[in-house]
């Protein structure tokens, strides 16, 4: 567990604190992370991009970074 506290931060950012859920696709052990809508606008990701997961447990605390690596420009 943890807490964050926030000194002097400017409110836009604190108020950025985005979730995901995670759901299991039907007849396999896959999972899903759903983005939420606003990050795939603002960041103009589509139906089809690739992205590379990287992994990170420090401290107790999984970090996953995604890298995009294939664009999908046809489906704006």
């Amino acid at each position: 567990m943890y807490i964050t506290i926030y000194i002097k931060k400017d409110i836009v950012n604190i108020m950025k604190n985005y979730t995901v859920k995670a759901r299991q696709r039907s007849g396999t052990n896959s999972i899903d992370l759903t983005l939420p809508a606003s990050i795939r606008k603002e960041y103009s990701i589509n139906h089809g991009d690739i992205f590379k997961i990287i992994p990170n447990m420090e401290n107790g605390t999984l970090t996953l970074t995604y890298k995009l690596i294939y664009q999908n420009k046809e489906d704006k």
